[in-house]
């Protein structure tokens, strides 16, 4: 899996989770301010990008992953792309 397909999948999951339009997950997105994320939110982002790439997320301090693009970051991350 290349960089570009796994953001795909993760703006896929977020928007699912979200139920918001995909276009509206960009890295530069904030998850309270601009996707109205909550923290229940959060959890089930979690939980449904665990099972789409098969990682376990690491826990977060929420203050030190306020964008889309921060969280994708540790994605790519663990998926090594």
């Amino acid at each position: 899996m290349d960089r570009d397909k796994a953001y795909e999948t993760f703006r896929s999951c977020v928007a699912e989770v979200l139920d918001i339009d995909p276009s509206q997950v960009t890295p530069e997105a904030r998850w309270q301010e601009d996707l109205d994320a909550d923290s229940l939110a959060v959890v089930e982002i979690t939980l449904a990008l665990n099972d789409a790439f098969s990682i376990r997320l690491p826990d977060v301090d929420p203050s030190q992953m306020s964008t889309v693009g921060q969280a994708f970051d540790i994605v790519a991350g663990l998926v090594g792309v």
